[in-house]
């Protein structure tokens, strides 16, 4: 009795004869074997060299062996974005991890704002835009420049209250070709009259530093330079210290203080060098109600 029998080619239907024994019968006739062999290729992995079969059909050929493909997606983990929490691939080498997702990246993309002090644009970082989502914070409307310049000035106009025998005001106006230089204009709050104007100013060539300059506004006179401090050793805050400009005798301390629980402020505290009591206290007020308008405003404490 033949143990042989007949089954139709699965692609052309061509009897295909097949032995009983055989424990993996052929579902194709030869010439649609061959055919479908001539629609594979090899190549070589781009990692270790190993033969890998490709079809020419495939649109993304594989480049790497399977052991390979193993290798490389253990090199890989994921992390969910700080700010959307979106799945994030990183690689195990990179030094600097992402910490948000491409579409975050995209919709906080830095930008360029002009500076509400000065007019001088300035970059806001993807970061920073991120963090102060984050934090429900407004963004930056000052450049740094302006915001380091901000206890120079603070701490000019702190020291000029000793020099004025009633409360002071100031605001911060837009001089020079550009309207870019910043100059505080100090009046006496009760009548309004301008008293001193404050200016910024670079000193020095090789090392500049940055200086709030006082003068007497009806003669000219300078009256004090405001410059730059460090106070502490282990953890040095960040002080200006107020130099007469007739003496050169260091005469105020100025320093940033927190106040407030619910609705903390930065405020200045304007000191005398000579243990004398009494501080002044600078701070940013709103004026008016429907053009609200930012006023300096300086007080005296006991």
């Amino acid at each position: 009795m033949s143990k042989w029998y007949h089954i139709s080619c699965a692609e052309c239907g061509t009897d295909v004869p097949v032995h009983e024994d055989w424990s993996s019968p052929p579902k194709y006739c030869k010439e649609c074997k061959a055919d479908k062999a001539a629609q594979w290729y090899n190549k070589s992995c781009e990692s270790c060299g190993t033969t890998i079969s490709v079809h020419r059909d495939w649109d993304n050929p594989p480049k790497y062996c399977k052991s390979c493909k193993e290798r490389k997606a253990a090199e890989w983990y994921n992390k969910l974005c700080e700010s959307c929490g979106t799945t994030i691939s990183i690689h195990r080498d990179w030094d600097n991890p992402p910490k948000y997702c491409k579409s975050c990246k995209s919709t906080y993309a830095r930008k360029y704002v002009s500076c509400k002090q000065c007019g001088k644009s300035f970059e806001i970082s993807t970061g920073l835009q991120l963090k102060c989502k984050e934090h429900g914070w407004d963004l930056p409307i000052r450049c740094e420049e302006c915001k380091h310049d901000d206890l120079l000035i603070k701490g000019a106009i702190g020291a000029l209250r000793d020099q004025f025998p009633f409360a002071l005001e100031a605001t911060i106006e837009k001089r020079g070709l550009l309207f870019t230089d910043k100059v505080a204009i100090v009046r006496s709050r009760k009548t309004g009259e301008v008293v001193a104007e404050v200016t910024m100013d670079n000193e020095g060539i090789i090392f500049p530093q940055r200086v709030a300059k006082a003068v007497d506004a009806k003669t000219g006179e300078e009256l004090s330079r405001t410059r730059e401090g460090r106070q502490g050793i282990i953890f040095p805050k960040r002080i200006a210290g107020t130099v007469d400009s007739k003496t050169g005798e260091k005469t105020h301390r100025t320093e940033m203080e927190h106040r407030g629980i619910i609705f903390p402020k930065h405020v200045a505290v304007t000191t005398r060098e000579n243990n004398k009591s009494g501080r002044t206290v600078t701070r940013v007020v709103d004026k008016g109600i429907i053009f609200i308008k930012k006023i300096i405003r300086t007080d005296k404490e006991n």
